[in-house]
């Protein structure tokens, strides 16, 4: 839902609509993603699951696995009835998707840059289906915005990496979090979501005749004031995972303008 909401959001920056079947298969394409690699965590963790969701996918590892299939099996129809262009470019993630489960399939340890790596991939498929469609040329504006969503996705996941720090390395998942420690950490978030307000002011000052990105600024600001507010109350988000309803929750506040 986050993803579909956040590929409309796009979709209204860059003025284009997008096909009911493009939401379809983005929607699709996570979901799969996410679960094929919530189902290599939980075939490659030598101990018992920590959290909930690795939890649920070791005692569910069999009908998620089928389902996977199905969603894959089901993606593969619908990429040809997309639009020519979206397709190729599907395809291209998909290539990209699948080398990423191949090296981590082969790597002897546990990968550290896999928040950048899913953050990057995250956002390519949010604005694939907006990007594939807009006959105009992109101005600084577009470039900025989607830096910025960039950034709110890697912040998001290393903020997830540094609350279950010790999760990790009880079941020997690596992560940027644990190569770089708490500290190093926490500066480096609190960086990003500074910058990220920063480049908001940059915007409003080049784009105040345009609505649509004057508005887009204001999501990205509540996006990036929620994730500063779970760094501020760290104590009350670790409770119930509440960081990670919060967390991914920014990604259901463009709604706003849709």
């Amino acid at each position: 839902m986050g993803a579909v909401i956040s590929s409309l959001f796009f979709a209204k920056l860059f003025e284009v609509s997008l096909p009911t079947i493009i939401l379809a298969i983005l929607a699709l394409a996570v979901w799969t993603v996410y679960t094929m690699d919530h189902l290599w965590d939980a075939y490659r963790s030598q101990n018992p699951a920590k959290t909930f969701r690795h939890l649920f996918h070791q005692n569910n590892f069999l009908a998620l696995s089928v389902l996977v299939v199905l969603g894959i099996a089901s993606g593969v129809v619908m990429l040809w009835y997309l639009p020519t262009i979206t397709r190729v470019w599907g395809i291209a993630l998909t290539l990209v998707v699948i080398g990423y489960f191949i090296i981590v399939g082969f790597q002897q340890k546990s990968m550290y840059h896999k928040e950048i790596m899913v953050a990057l991939v995250y956002t390519c498929g949010v604005i694939m289906g907006p990007f594939s469609l807009y006959q105009g040329t992109l101005t600084t504006p577009h470039i900025l915005v989607t830096i910025q969503f960039v950034v709110l996705a890697f912040s998001n996941l290393l903020l997830f990496s540094y609350f279950e720090m010790e999760i990790d390395l009880h079941q020997n998942f690596g992560s940027l979090a644990r190569s770089i420690g708490k500290s190093m950490t926490r500066s480096l978030v609190m960086g990003m979501l500074i910058f990220v307000i920063l480049t908001v002011s940059v915007c409003w000052l080049i784009c105040s005749e345009l609505d649509v990105m004057m508005n887009s600024q204001w999501i990205i600001l509540l996006m990036s004031f929620s994730l500063m507010a779970i760094f501020k109350w760290p104590e009350f988000f670790r409770q119930h995972d509440r960081y990670r309803f919060l967390g991914d929750g920014i990604f259901f506040i463009p709604v706003l303008v849709l």
